[in-house]
């Protein structure tokens, strides 16, 4: 139950995200894949998948504390938050990026436009950088970049068998349990606190008997 929980819908949309840039083209052994808000939930779910399936991950993060933690979840490398999301004046920078995995959007979501590579695809599913992109159509007429939405609240009962079969495949579950931080409901407000923050890595359980 403690694994279900922590899961949760952060797990769920970081395995729909990885699917659908597989879906787009995404194949491991080849460029690196970004993942955003690293140390989040869907950020923590999306490197321990993404770097056990063969991809060099690499997380982007603003917490320099979270850099061990994210290296034993599988991270390659390691940058800082800034390096995306430092607007630019160039409407393209170079290609760095097979796919990208973003939980910020805002400015980081523009600079991973700028320096997707040739044909690479963005797995968008968060907000927490800001709901306005300033870009250009740039990466898209001429790298051909493909931003997808990833909407995981109204997901056909099909697929999300398909998308928990996954889950339970290719999430080592050592790496869940060490992601995971349990509660009690209790400190309920003080997490959501924490939460708003920036100061919570991974996922919280909450025992709802404390």
């Amino acid at each position: 139950m403690k694994q279900a929980m922590g899961i949760g819908t952060a797990g769920f949309t970081a395995m729909q995200s990885v699917m659908e840039l597989e879906r787009h083209g995404l194949n491991p052994g080849g460029r690196e894949v970004v993942v955003t808000g690293a140390a989040g939930g869907v950020g923590s779910v999306a490197i321990a998948i993404l770097a056990g399936l063969g991809y060099k991950a690499v997380a982007s993060s603003g917490r320099a504390e979270q850099h061990d933690y994210l290296r034993s979840l599988g991270a390659s490398a390691i940058i800082g938050r800034e390096v995306l999301a430092t607007p630019s004046r160039k409407p393209l920078e170079a290609e760095r990026w097979a796919g990208a995995i973003d939980n910020v959007g805002g400015d980081t979501l523009a600079g991973l436009l700028r320096t997707m590579a040739l044909g690479g695809s963005i797995a968008a599913c968060g907000v927490a950088g800001g709901p306005n992109v300033s870009t250009t159509v740039f990466p898209f007429i001429l790298r051909g970049v493909n931003v997808l939405g990833i909407d995981s609240s109204r997901v056909p009962k099909a697929k999300r068998i398909e998308i928990w079969a996954r889950i339970m495949r290719d999430l080592p579950m050592n790496l869940l349990d060490t992601m995971i931080q349990v509660e009690p409901l209790s400190k309920i407000f003080e997490l959501g606190e924490q939460i708003l923050a920036g100061q919570i890595r991974g996922r919280i359980v909450v025992d709802v008997n404390r």
